[in-house]
């Protein structure tokens, strides 16, 4: 099993974009739930993203007037919208998302972390760090929105565990699940055709299995009120004020 940094840089930054599909679509679908979470009345002050990949939450930040530091540790996929952030209030940072802190010199209005960042951290630990780092660099009524999947209440069984992603006429992903108590194993098999062949690729890391409530709790106790916390696109949403 890789760490989460070489299984991006090794296996997914190469086709991520193709995984996620249409950019403006995704960017668009980001700034709808966005606004669907009170985040376009916010006054326009500095938004941090955490594990922002291809620009999907910072663009949306910054067409809604915010100045952005987005934040994430893999240089290929950060470099496939840096002209497009030049151009907006964005300034990228190459790091893991539990150093954001020492790259900004002010309080932040808003901090996201969402499409699954958070549980790539590798603990529980390491989330209540990142939580408790957030906390100290919010301003008051300053929000947190969180967005991650749900790998505790539902374990799935047999042939579920075989997930098909995405698939054309050169390439198909297939993501395979491993259960253990605190992870999940994500097996990415990728296969790329090469001629009359069909040549494979496969990678696996870690994901935290986080449990919503008590992440819920843990903000609380960081001194946080939580205003959300609900099923929104197939995906957990927590929202916090401090």
């Amino acid at each position: 099993m890789n760490t989460v940094q070489e299984h991006y840089n090794n296996q997914l930054a190469a086709i991520y974009g193709w995984m996620a599909g249409s950019s403006e679509i995704a960017i668009k679908q980001n700034y709808d739930l966005l606004c669907q979470l009170g985040v376009d009345a916010q006054p326009k002050d500095l938004a941090i993203d955490l594990g922002a990949g291809l620009g999907f939450q910072s663009i949306p930040l910054a067409e809604m007037g915010f100045t952005v530091v987005a934040v994430d540790f893999c240089a290929d996929l950060l470099a496939e919208w840096r002209d497009r952030a030049e151009k907006l209030a964005i300034r990228i940072v190459e790091d893991n998302i539990l150093n954001f802190s020492k790259h900004i010199e002010s309080k932040a209005a808003l901090v996201v972390c969402m499409g699954d960042t958070i549980t790539h951290l590798e603990s529980f630990d390491a989330v209540r760090a990142l939580i408790a780092n957030i906390e100290n660099v919010l301003t008051a009524n300053g929000k947190l929105i969180l967005t991650f999947r749900d790998y505790v209440s539902l374990e799935l069984t047999g042939k579920q565990r075989f997930i098909p992603v995405k698939s054309d006429d050169s390439r198909i992903l297939t993501c395979f699940l491993e259960y253990h108590p605190d992870i999940v194993e994500v097996h990415d098999l990728l296969y790329i055709k090469d001629g009359d062949r069909w040549l494979m690729h496969s990678s696996s890391y870690p994901k935290l299995r986080l449990d919503a409530n008590w992440l819920c709790s843990e903000i609380k106790e960081l001194g946080f009120q939580v205003v959300c916390n609900q099923i929104i696109n197939g995906m957990i949403c927590i929202v916090a004020q401090k």
